[in-house]
C-alpha cells in the first residue's frame, strides 16, 4: 500500500520506528500520510472521581479496542487516596480477561498484532499486580 501511486493519502497508527518507514516511503513518491506514533495516553484518577465511571472507562480504554487505536490508555495516575481502591479492582479485572477471538462471546482482548503486544499485556498484568 505504501507503495502504490494510487492511494494518495496513507493513515498509520503504530510505532514510531514503522511510522518513519510510512513516512519515508509515502514521500519519496509525494504521497501524504496521517501518522500516529509511539502514544502514550494517560488518565488521571481523583480522589473525588466516580470511581464507577473512571474504572469503567480506563478499563475500556486500556483493553477493549486491544491497543488498535491511537486513544489507548498506557498510563493511569491515581491520587493516592483511592490508589489501594482502584488498583485493587482494576488488578481483578484484568486477571480476569478472556483472551483469544474476538467473535466468541466474552472475549474482552481480541487480536494483536504481534507477540510483543501480547507480551506488553502480560507485563502489564504483572506490573499492575505488584
Amino acid at each position: 500500500m505504501i507503495n502504490d501511486p494510487r492511494i494518495s493519502l496513507i493513515s498509520f497508527t503504530g510505532s514510531t520506528k514503522v511510522g518513519r518507514h510510512v513516512s519515508e516511503v509515502v514521500h519519496k513518491r509525494f504521497g501524504r500520510t496521517i501518522l500516529e506514533l509511539g502514544g502514550n495516553n494517560a488518565a488521571i484518577i481523583m480522589e473525588d472521581a466516580d470511581l464507577d465511571l473512571a474504572f469503567t472507562g480506563s478499563i475500556f480504554s486500556a483493553v477493549g479496542t486491544a491497543g488498535q487505536r491511537c486513544t489507548t490508555l498506557r498510563r493511569i495516575m491515581v491520587q493516592e487516596k483511592v490508589y489501594d481502591q482502584f488498583v485493587s479492582r482494576f488488578v481483578k479485572a484484568y486477571s480476569s480477561f478472556k483472551k483469544g477471538d474476538p467473535l466468541v462471546k466474552g472475549t474482552l482482548l481480541g487480536p494483536v498484532h504481534s507477540k510483543q503486544a501480547v507480551k506488553d499485556f502480560e507485563t502489564a498484568i504483572t506490573t499492575i499486580k505488584a
